[in-house]
C-alpha cells in the first residue's frame, strides 16, 4: 500500500533521501500501524507530538493505516 507522508520542522531529516519540501510517498506492507511507521522512520515516540491521519488528530498509534492515507507528524513546539 502507499501512504502520503508529511514531516514538519526537525522531523524532516527523517524523510527518505530525495524527498522534497517535507513530503514523501511511501510503499508499506499492508496492516502497518502508525507506531510501525514511526519506528520505520526512526522517530522517537516522544518526538511524534502530534499525528494526523487524513486530517484527524490521533494518539491511537496501534491504528492500522490504509492505502492512500495521508499522515502528518509534528514534533513538540519549542520557544517562548
Amino acid at each position: 500500500m502507499q501512504i502520503n507522508l508529511k514531516l514538519f520542522a526537525t522531523l524532516r531529516k527523517k524523510l527518505p533521501p530525495g524527498s522534497s519540501r517535507g513530503k514523501a510517498t511511501l510503499d508499506l506492507a499492508d496492516n502497518v500501524t502508525i507506531n510501525d511507521l514511526i519506528q520505520h522512520l526512526d522517530i522517537p515516540l516522544e518526538l511524534a507530538q502530534m499525528v494526523l491521519v487524513n486530517g484527524e488528530q490521533t494518539r491511537e498509534f496501534e491504528q492500522a493505516l490504509a492505502d492512500g492515507d495521508q499522515v502528518s507528524i509534528f514534533p513538540p513546539v519549542a520557544g517562548g
